[in-house]
């Protein structure tokens, strides 16, 4: 039997002497192996996903530097609102500042009046009244009376003494130190529940409108206490610390649900007041675990804004 040539020139040599008069073309002898044509396959393939890849990675720069001019123009714009709301604020507590100065003084204005016309027209009808009983000791019953008008005076007297004294407690004209102490001390001397007092002196080196804010603070916690708490004790804690002036007053009583009771018994004005100023207010009264009311502000702001 007749072997046929294995190799590519060995099959063109073949071909040719058995088939002498074929016309041959090039593709028939010069195309390429199927090698080459995967080859060229993988390379197109290739080129493509690297095509591909390349403009992927192009968008995605471009929406990286879109973002980031985005989060760029965000930023000022969160920048700017941030310095508009610390002006704002600023400016709402040089107002609370100012709402205050205008209280307190009319407050000593009301005080004032009350004290020079009514005080003064009361305290003269006690002594006509005085006078009188001692006229009319010689008929019992105008003098039982009298003096029984004479004690309704008193007692009115005494009442308006305590409205001038809440317009404007003389104490806190002694300072704000001698102001908490007198009012604790008439607190247990009507009420009869114990009290402990600390301070830090340096929290007395603070602007009086803060003083009287404090202190009215101070009277309406200790009210709430003798109407609400059922308390033995209470304990008044004022300190001074990085800047901030805290006032912390607890009892031992029954406690309360705090969230309705910050909604009334004047407190909501006073948190109303200290969040103006910049500072916090808390009150936490679990039942039976007795109450505490808890403040801080800043002695930066509005008080160094003068």
């Amino acid at each position: 039997m007749k072997r046929v040539p294995r190799t590519p020139t060995a099959a063109l040599v073949l071909g040719a002497a058995s088939a002498p008069c074929h016309a041959f073309s090039p593709a028939d002898w010069i195309g390429p192996p199927p090698g080459l044509w995967l080859a060229a396959v993988w390379l197109l393939a290739i080129g493509w996903a690297f095509h591909a890849l390349l403009r992927y990675h192009l968008r995605f720069d471009d929406r990286m530097i879109e973002a980031q001019a985005q989060l760029g123009v965000e930023r000022h714009a969160r920048m700017l609102a941030e310095r508009a709301l610390a002006e704002t604020h600023k400016v709402l507590c040089r107002l609370v500042e100012q709402q205050e100065d205008v209280r307190e003084t009319e407050r000593r204005r009301i005080a004032r009046d009350i004290h020079d016309d009514l005080g003064q027209n009361l305290m003269a009808l006690k002594i006509e009244l005085t006078m009188l009983q001692h006229a009319t000791r010689a008929n019992p019953q105008a003098s039982a009376r009298i003096d029984l008008m004479i004690q309704n005076l008193d007692l009115a007297i005494q009442s308006l003494r305590g409205i001038i004294n809440n317009l404007r407690p003389l104490a806190l004209d002694a300072g704000l130190r001698y102001a908490m102490e007198w009012q604790l001390g008439e607190f247990t001397r009507v009420n009869g529940i114990r009290h402990h007092f600390s301070a830090d002196p340096a929290a007395f080196d603070t602007d009086k409108t803060l003083d009287g804010m404090l202190f009215r603070i101070l009277q309406e916690s200790l009210s709430n206490v003798a109407r609400h708490s059922q308390a033995t004790e209470v304990r008044v804690v004022l300190s001074c610390a990085e800047g901030r002036i805290r006032l912390a007053i607890r009892d031992n009583g029954v406690g309360f649900n705090a969230k309705p009771v910050a909604q009334g018994c004047g407190l909501g004005g006073i948190r109303d007041r200290v969040a103006a100023l910049g500072g916090t207010f808390a009150i936490d009264g679990p039942p039976g675990g007795g109450c505490q009311l808890t403040l801080e502000i800043p002695l930066t702001q509005p008080f160094a804004l003068h």
